[in-house]
């Protein structure tokens, strides 16, 4: 049966305790999703782990000059996934509708016009290109997905990792969606944000998402 998530309720003021408990429940569980793909599997793959927290260190580096330790940039990452993310994801998708595909159609949108543009300076390689198709095959299964549920949650994978990368980064004075420094980074931390959102999500939805 299609789990239809489109309509939601509106936005209750404050959300139940039941609510809250499974928000960061679903975004430790995702967190913890995120970490064995971030320091296991990826340093298999390009030979080092995947580092959130050097991104916060650089974004407060940037803005404020000041050098944080390593510590608190980690208990920084932790805290915006486990309360962040979550909390970000009800808010939006209690109260926009077609959020999903709003995303969906602004990650890719903006993927494509970057890459266009590094293809117009006659930049552009192979690597990039073979991701910006992954990415777009797997935001197009949206349309064919029978499970609107998964569908949606893949969607929050996909915003995370923009988010992380496309306006954060930017912020903290490194490449657009990392890609300068070759696409593996990129496409490992895509990998990791989708994996992270989408157990986030849908292990909120399946045990309060429907109360809430």
């Amino acid at each position: 049966m299609t789990m239809d998530t489109t309509l939601r309720p509106a936005l209750p003021a404050i959300p139940s305790r039941r609510t809250i408990a499974w928000l960061l429940i679903g975004g430790f569980l995702g967190l913890m999703a995120w970490e064995i793909w971030a320091r296991f599997i990826t340093p298999l793959i390009l030979g080092g782990p995947l580092e959130p927290a050097e991104l916060v260190i650089s974004l407060v580096r940037r803005w404020t000059g000041y050098e944080l330790a390593r510590f608190p940039a980690e208990v920084a990452h932790y805290t915006i996934g486990i309360v962040g993310y979550p909390v970000l994801y009800y808010i939006v998708s209690r109260s926009l509708k077609s959020w999903a595909l709003v995303l969906d159609i602004g990650v890719w949108a903006l993927f494509t016009l970057y890459l266009a543009g590094v293809a117009f300076t006659g930049g552009l390689m192979m690597g990039a290109v073979l991701f910006w198709l992954f990415v777009t095959v797997l935001t197009a299964t949206r349309f064919i997905n029978p499970n609107s549920l998964l569908a949606d949650c893949l969607s929050w994978g996909s915003f995370t990792w923009f988010n992380a990368l496309g306006i954060m980064a930017p912020l903290a004075g490194l490449p657009f969606l990392l890609l300068e420094w070759g696409g593996g980074l990129s496409f490992m931390s895509y990998a990791g944000h989708i994996i992270f959102g989408f157990v986030a999500a849908l292990v909120f939805e399946m045990k309060a998402g429907r109360q809430a």
